[in-house]
């Protein structure tokens, strides 16, 4: 489980390094703002990952950087 320290709010930019990244919610298809972080949280299997709330419908995701391509892959957690 992450931390909040972990976690990052997709509507708030936390680094100067990234851009903001268009991502869809995977529960209501809002169109949310994600930039990445200059000290991302690597989970157990070496993934940069995050974790953050929908500003439209409140649901919990989660999600890592798919490395092939550096996007985001987001899941609705439980």
């Amino acid at each position: 489980m992450m931390t909040k320290k972990a976690a990052m709010t997709p509507s708030i930019k936390t680094s100067n390094l990234s851009k903001a990244e268009k991502v869809a919610c995977p529960k209501c298809d809002a169109e949310l703002k994600f930039y990445r972080s200059d000290k991302p949280h690597i989970d157990e299997c070496g993934f940069e990952s995050y974790s953050f709330k929908c500003s439209a419908c409140g649901s919990t995701l989660a999600g890592i950087i798919d490395p092939a391509d550096d996007k985001l892959l987001l899941t609705v957690s439980p």
